[in-house]
């Protein structure tokens, strides 16, 4: 199951409109989240029917700004939880009928407000704790200066609340392919910024249900922000076994048997794990 989340910085032109049209043809997306639409009430199913999405949720835009979008494929098995101008709370059914929390989550822009934001991720927490749990999104923060190419340095205090909430949630950073960067200012002047605002996390209880998640950066598509995807994938529970069943030992009473020394070569070059019941 593909997740793609963007900051679209605006979708009331046909130009906007037909980036977000090659986004999702480029990446075959299960669950897109677009935030930034800057579009007014019941515009989803307009969207949703255009990008060939079964289902879909939208929050309006409050003034110019703001603006939420979540459509879903109709083999994805989405149940709302809860929503508002920052975040799609759900739980999702994946393929191999293992449920998980899934939060869209865009933090708001104001610095004075962006607290708000934290302690609605942090009630987020709550809600199952003891499920894997994958939030996704916009988080118009960094983790430290690291993330940071041009202009001021961010202040530490800001930086330190970002970290402080992630750590009351047990979520951590995940691995990222492409630009370190996902956002861009003054793309074509000289004093450009650059700062990865737009992340993936998950809690402890992921590996226990899931792969690794790698998360893409990919282009901008004409927006300030670059679109981000990840790949969510059951364990292979049937490799697993087969492992743990598997696992070779070597006992000294094996030297006795004669057999033995064939039967291992002949295992080892074919590269398939020792059954021990084959050695007596």
């Amino acid at each position: 199951m593909k997740i793609l989340s963007w900051n679209a910085c605006g979708l009331g032109n046909p130009s906007a409109f037909r980036q977000l049209r090659l986004l999702v043809t480029e990446q075959t997306p299960h669950v897109l989240f677009i935030m930034e639409t800057k579009l007014d009430c019941n515009v989803v199913t307009r969207y949703r029917q255009a990008l060939r999405f079964s289902n879909g949720l939208e929050v309006p835009r409050v003034g110019l700004s703001g603006g939420l979008l979540l459509l879903w494929k109709d083999n994805v098995d989405v149940t709302l939880l809860n929503y508002n101008l920052n975040i799609f709370d759900c739980y999702i059914k994946s393929d191999n009928g293992q449920s998980w929390h899934f939060s869209a989550f865009y933090g708001t822009p104001e610095t004075h407000k962006r607290i708000h934001t934290w302690t609605l991720l942090e009630r987020c927490k709550d809600v199952a704790p003891l499920m894997p749990w994958l939030v996704i999104g916009d988080f118009n923060e960094i983790l430290s200066n690291d993330n940071k190419l041009g202009g001021a340095l961010r202040n530490e205090q800001q930086m330190d609340k970002f970290k402080s909430v992630l750590d009351t949630c047990y979520l951590y950073e995940q691995p990222f392919e492409g630009d370190p960067f996902t956002w861009i200012k003054g793309r074509h002047n000289v004093n450009t910024i650059k700062e990865r605002l737009d992340w993936c996390f998950i809690n402890d209880q992921w590996q226990n249900s899931f792969q690794p998640i790698i998360t893409k950066h990919l282009d901008y598509y004409n927006s300030d922000h670059r679109a981000i995807s990840v790949e969510v994938l059951p364990l292979d529970t049937r490799k697993n076994e087969i492992k743990k069943l598997s696992r070779f030992r070597f006992e000294k009473m094996w030297l006795s048997d004669t057999a033995a020394t064939d039967i291992i070569q002949q295992y080892w070059k074919k590269d398939l794990p020792v059954a021990q019941h084959e050695i007596r």
